[in-house]
């Protein structure tokens, strides 16, 4: 999902988190639970924040906590995010701004609407400085006590539990599903398949008028015309809040083999678009147009066939996509979007006791009956798709996932906050019946891992090693395409002869682990705490 919107609404959930305690009053945090009421100083809370000093009140409650809590406190307190007042104010107006921002008010034991006039008055004057710092959020609230919903406090704790559990246990639990080889092996396979080609191909950017009316910007990697040869077509979707160039160093991989490449900037998610939103130089995008992406991505292919047909084979298509660009892939891919299935789900939000911390399902979720009912968006020319980090969860039921009629390859990460591997990839995957399904779990993958690019973003957020990230990227991606578009199998060398067994490969502090089969009994095995919610 976004990275700015993504970072405002995880410093905000930060704010509500009762494992750390962080949310306060000016000078109070009350707790109440029927008649009883505890109560924590916020300038002690700061003090410990900044010195470690702790007060003889503060140390009763830190003395609960381990050592490691201790510490996650100190650094939620302190931790900065690169955003000014102008930026904040201008999120809290957007649809996801309101979304996020009344699942956060759930934990404040105060009436909805004065709960986020207080809270989104705190967040724009502690943005003030430039960047935005959980402490300043504390210290900016404009009441003098702050009242909070137990019953609220205690769900948002229980799913902080459980989100820490999950990062910690997935990738063994992965692992002691079975593999092929107890050792991580090489990263040989996948560094030589990241290797450039000699292919030659010119770079052509172009726009056109989609069918939803909007200009689209596009960019094409046009492969050297070569006697009696049309090589496939790539495309290439972006995130939220991204744009076409933080996926381009794949596509000029995968053009120096030969590959025509195409990519896009969607005209109401693209980076270019929200950053206008938030900066108040462009309207607020509506909340639902991501829902008809996949209609873009097939107009794209209609352009390039009209320009480069004779040179490029648009008949036979692979496509990549990232966060909302992994949806989008997904429905070009034959999964159909499951309306009942999101309006189900989403009547969650409404629950005054239960906190969504899921920004993906606070997405999808911005008026999910206001919109036109597409149902299929699969695009017949796709023969092979690849949804790195993809969002597709409560949009596509496992019911939707059966339909997937072309090869996918699911990317994951242990990390991701954004779009967590569990709810968004892992069980989702695991209700695909297409046999050429190959799921890829990074460990300590975070949603950014990936991409390519330049942030002033904690290293949580971005991820380690981003530049190992993208070359298994590139390798895996020629590996998947090169397999089922040019049907010269390299996967061979990367999987194990047995289906049922998973594979190792790459190295830490990113190893990766890929998997062919993946049933929603081992989802329950590997994730426990997964509700069946088909």
């Amino acid at each position: 999902m976004a990275v700015r919107l993504g970072c405002i609404a995880l410093l905000a959930m930060a704010a509500a988190a009762p494992a750390l305690h962080p949310v306060a009053a000016a000078e109070r945090i009350n707790i109440w639970a029927g008649p009883l009421e505890r109560s924590v100083s916020v300038p002690d809370l700061i003090t410990y924040a900044r010195t470690g000093a702790e007060s003889s009140e503060l140390q009763g409650y830190l003395q609960l906590l381990k050592p490691a809590d201790r510490q996650a406190l100190r650094t939620a307190l302190n931790q900065q995010v690169p955003l000014n007042a102008v930026q904040v104010s201008n999120f809290l107006g957007t649809p996801l701004g309101q979304s996020t921002l009344a699942q956060l008010v759930k934990v404040l034991a105060r009436p909805p609407q004065d709960a986020a006039n207080a809270l989104a008055s705190a967040l724009i004057l502690a943005a003030q400085g430039g960047s935005l710092q959980l402490a300043g959020v504390l210290q900016a609230y404009p009441l003098r006590s702050i009242d909070l919903n137990l019953l609220a406090v205690t769900d948002l704790a229980r799913q902080l539990s459980i989100r820490s559990a999950r990062e910690r246990q997935l990738y063994p639990a992965m692992v002691a599903l079975g593999t092929s080889d107890a050792e991580l092996p090489s990263e040989a396979p996948l560094a030589a398949l990241a290797q450039p080609g000699r292919a030659r191909f010119s770079r052509e950017p172009f726009q056109f008028v989609g069918r939803n009316g909007a200009t689209i910007q596009a960019l094409a990697y046009v492969p050297q015309a070569v006697q009696g040869q049309r090589p496939p077509l790539v495309v290439l979707a972006p995130g939220l809040n991204t744009d076409m160039n933080a996926l381009l160093y794949v596509g000029r991989q995968l053009a120096s083999h030969g590959y025509g490449v195409a990519a896009l900037n969607f005209p109401f998610t693209s980076a270019q678009a929200i950053t206008a939103a938030i900066d108040g130089t462009g309207v607020i995008p509506p909340p639902n147009k991501w829902f008809g992406q996949p209609h873009s991505v097939s107009d794209l292919i209609d352009q390039v066939q009209q320009r480069w047909g004779e040179r490029i084979d648009t008949a036979a298509v692979g496509v990549l996509g990232q966060s909302l660009g992994g949806y989008t892939v997904t429905a070009l891919a034959g999964a159909p979007l499951d309306w009942p299935h999101l309006q189900r789900h989403c009547r969650v939000l409404s629950d005054p006791t239960r906190v969504v911390l899921d920004p993906a399902v606070i997405w999808q979720c911005q008026d999910p009956g206001q919109v036109r009912r597409h149902s299929l968006l699969r695009d017949g020319r796709i023969r092979a798709a690849v949804a790195v980090n993809p969002v597709t969860n409560p949009i596509f039921s496992p019911g939707s996932m059966q339909q997937v009629a072309v090869p996918l390859m699911v990317i994951a990460g242990t990390d991701d906050i954004f779009a967590p591997a569990v709810a968004q990839q892992l069980e989702p995957f695991s209700a695909i019946s297409q046999p050429q399904r190959l799921l890829v779990l990074q460990g300590n993958g975070t949603h950014l891992s990936f991409l390519d690019g330049r942030a002033r973003l904690p290293r949580f957020i971005l991820g380690r090693d981003r530049p190992l990230a993208r070359q298994q990227l590139q390798g895996l991606a020629r590996a998947f395409f090169d397999t089922y578009l040019r049907h010269v199998n390299r996967l061979d060398g990367l999987l194990p002869a047995n289906p049922a067994l998973g594979a190792q490969q790459g190295r830490d502090p990113l190893p990766l682990l890929l998997r062919q089969q993946f049933s929603p009994e081992q989802l329950q095995r590997t994730a426990p705490w997964v509700i069946d919610n088909s």
